[in-house]
């Protein structure tokens, strides 16, 4: 964990609870700090020249969200997934990215179209390139970015509660898929033609069967 934080010199002035709370959740979410991994508030305290109290407020409200598990007498964990919790998780994010996929279509402004298809763009020259770790990574903000679009402000913090344990099991860009990277980029060029093609309807159904993987190349 202090390896992790390495690189923070300081934190600015303001809530420290807030900003110590979406360090440790970004932190969470790009994988500095592992499934299992112990977050202990005072070595966290000290790493970051804080007390314990705005630390133990961030952990708090990393435990509600779910991101970290506090077991009693133990301390608390960044959280774990099984095998079952994860299929549970890919079948929530299915059926958010349908309710998401409704609520976008025909709502995309010309700025969000852009920004997302210039996120296709680099997932391809990451095929390119070979470069799993940052498909990966293009993927996530993809679906991240049209999760915010939909205009829904609960629906991003229920993708914060389940995208960890999707990249912990790699539900996203699954580094065994044996198919074409840059098919699997042109997917998500469907998923933008979904959205501006106004029938709210036949883009839910496409989301879920892209979240839930059974979207098929000859499909698109």
């Amino acid at each position: 964990m202090t390896d992790a934080l390495s690189s923070v010199t300081e934190l600015k002035r303001g809530l420290l609870s807030d900003q110590i709370y979406e360090l440790v959740k970004t932190m969470i979410k790009d994988g500095s700090l592992e499934p299992g991994e112990q977050l202990v508030e005072s070595q966290l305290a000290r790493r970051l020249q804080v007390s314990q109290a705005p630390v133990r407020d961030a952990l708090k409200q990393l435990v509600h969200e779910g991101l970290v598990t506090h077991v009693r007498h133990q301390g608390s964990f960044v959280t774990s997934y099984t095998d079952e919790e994860v299929a549970q998780a890919r079948q929530a994010r299915a059926e958010l990215e349908s309710i998401v996929g409704r609520l976008t279509c025909g709502t995309l402004t010309a700025t969000t179209r852009a920004a997302l298809e210039a996120l296709i763009a680099q997932m391809h020259e990451a095929a390119d390139d070979k470069d799993l770790g940052a498909f990966r990574e293009l993927d996530f903000a993809f679906h991240r970015s049209v999760v915010e679009a939909s205009g829904n402000v609960y629906l991003p913090r229920m993708w914060d509660i389940i995208e960890p344990s999707l990249r912990s099991f790699h539900v996203l860009a699954d580094p065994d898929y044996p198919g074409d990277w840059h098919v699997a980029a042109d997917w998500h060029k469907s998923l933008v033609e979904a959205l501006d093609a106004g029938d709210p309807e036949a883009a839910a159904k496409l989301f879920y069967a892209h979240a839930a993987g059974t979207l098929l190349p000859d499909e698109d």
